[in-house]
């Protein structure tokens, strides 16, 4: 279908350089971030920015007391543009390269906290010796937040417990988690390896997303006619090992984060008595990055790293 005069005279008048400028501005969620990564100065990103709202005919980023933070309308635009973006890089740009010791990028990883404390640790130390100019932004996410982050290019790529996305989601098995006893060994008075009985003698300190005070192993221990006390029930992974130090209780954590913490806090590590079953830590990513040079070597870093961790 032909396109109206009007469209083409807008079109006429567009500078795709405004585009870059969006698709970085909603990431770095900063002028200042963004005119670093985009190698401008401050003034000619505030400008772009202007030039942006004038054409959008809305605000996209407005100022919040978390910091700038994007529209709606600015959700909603992140995906076409990221995709008509990534279009022009594949087609256009096919001989472009990536170089981490030269190139400046800002990257944004969606993971939970047990996954970040067990293998960002080791992605860190491969970023300092062979990207010097690459910055890593974290944040907490679960399968729902990854869904949306990810088609709106508000991360790049998420890791942790996702057995089930959509058809534009691409997907990589890391590692397999299982779960392992911790606990005091001289507030509980006992020496590894627990017994069932040693098990359930023992307080528990339950890690519940949904802030229940049962869980899987209940309800193995209900099959069994047994039953545990759950003492206290958190969300957070993290805090388990510092309330374990130097009180009498156990927890089930997963073996990569209880092997990163136990040392530190004091902690002995034991099979859980019980055939608990574990489950696969995921990377995705959206299907318009599975080109994208820079990502592709960001995901392949944190694979190498997860081999390694395994």
């Amino acid at each position: 279908m032909a396109q109206s005069p009007k469209s083409l005279d807008d079109l006429r008048r567009f500078d795709l350089n405004l585009l870059v400028a969006f698709e970085v501005l909603i990431a770095e969620r900063s002028v200042t971030a963004a005119a670093k990564r985009l190698g401008l100065g401050q003034p000619a990103v505030s400008n772009a920015l202007s030039r942006l709202r004038a054409m959008f005919e809305d605000p996209l980023l407005t100022r919040t007391p978390a910091g700038m933070e994007p529209t709606p309308r600015a959700l909603d635009l992140i995906e076409p543009v990221s995709r008509i973006l990534a279009e022009l890089r594949d087609q256009v740009f096919s001989g472009q390269t990536f170089n981490p010791q030269r190139d400046k990028r800002t990257f944004r990883i969606g993971v939970s906290d047990q996954t970040e404390a067990a293998l960002m640790g080791g992605v860190l130390r491969r970023l300092q010796q062979e990207a010097p100019g690459i910055q890593v932004v974290a944040r907490s996410v679960e399968m729902r937040l990854a869904a949306e982050l990810l088609p709106k290019g508000a991360i790049d790529v998420a890791i942790g417990y996702f057995p089930d996305f959509q058809q534009d989601i691409e997907t990589s098995i890391l590692y397999h988690e299982s779960f392992v006893c911790v606990f005091d060994p001289q507030a509980c008075a006992l020496k590894g390896p627990l017994s069932l009985d040693d098990y359930i003698a023992l307080p528990h300190i339950l890690v519940s997303l949904r802030g229940e005070p049962f869980g899987h192993i209940d309800e193995l221990l209900q099959a069994l006619g047994r039953q545990r006390t759950v003492l206290y029930t958190t969300p957070h992974f993290l805090c388990v090992p510092f309330l374990l130090h130097g009180f009498r209780a156990v927890s089930a954590l997963p073996r990569h984060l209880a092997e990163n913490c136990a040392e530190a806090a004091g902690l002995t590590i034991c099979p859980v008595p019980l055939p608990s079953e574990g489950y696969d830590v995921r990377m995705v990513w959206h299907r318009r990055a599975s080109t994208d040079l820079g990502q592709v070597w960001l995901r392949t870093l944190i694979a190498d790293v997860a081999r390694i961790r395994e």
